[in-house]
């Protein structure tokens, strides 16, 4: 469900498809229950199995928590303005980023999903504010594609490529020298 006023756009999150990642959540929970559980009379497959089990329930656990938390909070998951955009679409959102603090922005694919990239001007300065894994996280997408932000079509419901087009015309209009940006090149 998307609402425009005031030229704002806003995205909430697709609650069919928080829907689908909870059950895919609590399925992954269930395996790693299973795991744990499960009597194997190999002593060395038991631990493993057990590790297995452990680390899938604290990961997906974690992702369960997470989603959980924004199907009830029912915030937009991302809103464009004539100022910025407000990216709090995942885990390793933006936040609030002013158009003026934008270089790039690119669509890219990774692992067959097709994602929006943005590169900042001071890429340093917007990671030494983020905390913890997040930063260290957001560090190693940087490396990966260039890109300090990624806005990926899982937690939107317009389309990708639209969104992409509104993004960078506002971009533009903040930043008339911008000539057509070219991502960057992919490892």
């Amino acid at each position: 469900m998307s609402t425009s006023y005031e030229q704002q756009h806003v995205e909430y999150p697709s609650r069919k498809r928080l829907a689908w990642l909870t059950a895919g959540s609590a399925i992954f929970i269930a395996a790693g229950l299973f795991l744990i559980l499960s009597d194997s009379k190999e002593t060395g497959a038991s631990t493993i199995s057990c590790v297995v089990g452990v680390v899938s329930i604290l990961f997906f656990g974690c992702c369960l928590c997470y989603i959980l938390m924004k199907m009830i909070k029912k915030e937009p998951s991302f809103v464009v303005d004539e100022k910025g955009f407000v990216d709090s679409s995942s885990y390793t959102s933006g936040g609030s980023i002013a158009w003026t603090d934008v270089e790039n922005i690119f669509m890219y694919e990774l692992m067959g999903q097709p994602m929006i990239g943005i590169k900042l001007r001071d890429e340093k300065a917007f990671l030494d504010r983020q905390m913890g894994i997040k930063r260290k996280l957001m560090t190693v997408n940087t490396n990966m594609v260039d890109a300090t932000i990624s806005i990926a079509q899982s937690s939107l419901t317009l389309p990708l490529d639209q969104l992409y087009v509104m993004m960078v015309g506002r971009w533009k209009r903040v930043n008339p020298s911008v000539t057509n940006q070219q991502p960057p090149e992919q490892v």
